[in-house]
């Protein structure tokens, strides 16, 4: 804590003057200038800790977590992991948020959430491009038919990605990425409790228990009701899932074995329903590019992509059908 809390007063003083003059001011210093690495390795929760000092370590380590990626990223702008893993765990971070949504201040929560919610996006044309060429490699690696290479296609999708990054590299250079992410420090450092909420006072296990049957409840409803020729509907029993995944994740040292058990069965869910949503927006992406051009090439390989990746989705949708 008392490392942290040396880098963090750090950052301030460095940005103090131009941070209270206005936040978008570009001369300050990328937040990658300062290595804030975690001094907890892994998270010390105990079931009988009360809710906000459980909380509290959780969002230092989330934090951390994206501060770490991101400084990946920077360092390897040529690995497409890096993309992934600052989204992973901005995700991860608004999961938990989430989840401890009734104890925070509920303005203050949604300009949080928003804030995160839109620096994720920042990262998400590159890392949607990065998928799908990752599935044409697969398609090549796995195919029995003597079909192109997609050649074509995925020179112009490396184009589209080359583009796509320059244009995240041209918003980070603004430094907003990193004022923002200030203010989400400061925002949880400024005790963003919701005064009076009855669950301040429980035990960190008792919280846990309680809410996650609520969300498991839900996404038991949502699978049940379950429309997946609907991509919308497809697209939020995923997020819910996968957000119980993270907070799962994070509280798995409070948490007994047939709580985590209870988790298996949302991964594969998760991961099918994730796939088929892919295949929805791989379309809408290939249709929008291809539509600009008259190379047939592009037009031909595209389909093949696009057929591929309906019937490999049908096949993982298909046990899920009424």
């Amino acid at each position: 804590m008392e490392m942290m809390m040396e880098k963090l007063s750090r950052l301030l003083m460095e940005n103090q003057g131009r941070y209270q003059k206005g936040v978008l001011l570009p001369e300050i210093p990328p937040i990658k200038s300062v290595k804030i690495v975690s001094d907890q390795p892994s998270l010390n929760l105990k079931s009988k800790k009360k809710v906000v000092a459980s909380v509290d370590i959780i969002l230092k380590n989330g934090f951390n977590e994206i501060i770490n990626a991101f400084d990946y990223f920077f360092e390897n702008p040529d690995d497409p992991e890096g993309v992934h893993q600052v989204r992973v765990r901005i995700r991860k971070y608004r999961a938990v948020l989430a989840f401890f949504m009734p104890i925070f201040e509920a303005e203050k929560y949604r300009i949080q959430q928003e804030t995160l919610r839109n620096l994720g996006l920042l990262f998400g044309d590159v890392r949607q491009l990065d998928v799908l060429l990752e599935e044409i490699t697969v398609i090549e690696g796995d195919s029995v038919l003597p079909i192109c290479e997609f050649t074509e296609i995925k020179h112009y999708l490396v184009g589209k990605r080359e583009t796509a990054f320059k244009n995240l590299m041209d918003n980070l250079q603004t430094n907003q990425f990193a004022l923002d992410l200030l203010d989400i420090l400061v925002w949880k450092l400024n005790q963003p409790w919701l005064e009076g909420s009855p669950d301040l006072n429980i035990s960190i296990k008792t919280y846990t228990k309680n809410h996650i049957d609520i969300w498991l409840k839900k996404i038991k409803k949502s699978m049940r009701n379950l429309d997946v020729k609907q991509q919308h509907e497809v697209h939020k029993v995923r997020i819910k899932s996968k957000k119980l995944r993270y907070v799962i994740d994070q509280l798995s040292a409070i948490l007994d074995k047939k709580t985590r058990k209870s988790m298996d069965q949302f991964e594969k869910i998760q991961d099918d329903l994730g796939y088929f949503h892919d295949v929805f927006a791989n379309k809408q992406m290939l249709d929008q590019f291809i539509s600009a051009s008259e190379n047939c090439q592009l037009y031909y390989q595209a389909g093949i992509i696009i057929g591929w990746q309906m019937m490999t989705g049908n096949q993982k949708i298909r046990k899920y059908l009424k």
